[in-house]
């Protein structure tokens, strides 16, 4: 946050192919960063969604962000009425919880999923 760096962005692609039924489609997104990500203190995050032809009400997103299946942080946020045809974003500060050396400094890729509902 304080070098203004973009350490990871996550996108779909322009013309992606929409699964009919797919119900979960979108609602999942893993990441995986390495060990030097997890001794940071604090990152900004910018979400943008977008919403098709038909109204979207009681729009909730829940973000839940785990290392090594033990919960760091979980949000809940109610976006509530958002109108058709609208791009939209949300912007986060994190304050991640400090790891011990062991955890954070682990050869290992660290597993942080989201859920959005």
């Amino acid at each position: 946050l304080e070098t203004d760096t973009a350490l990871f962005e996550i996108a779909k692609p322009p013309h992606s192919e929409h699964r009919e039924g797919d119900a979960s489609s979108g609602r999942f997104v893993r990441y995986q960063f390495t060990p030097t990500f997890l001794r940071l203190r604090t990152v900004g995050a910018t979400v943008e969604f977008t919403v098709g032809n038909r109204p979207l009400n009681n729009f909730r997103m829940i973000e839940r962000h785990y290392f090594r299946d033990h919960l760091l942080k979980s949000f809940d946020f109610d976006f509530g009425f958002c109108i058709p045809n609208s791009r939209n974003t949300c912007e986060h500060i994190y304050e991640f919880p400090q790891l011990s050396e062991s955890l954070a400094g682990s050869s290992a890729l660290a597993n942080l999923s989201t859920f959005r509902n």
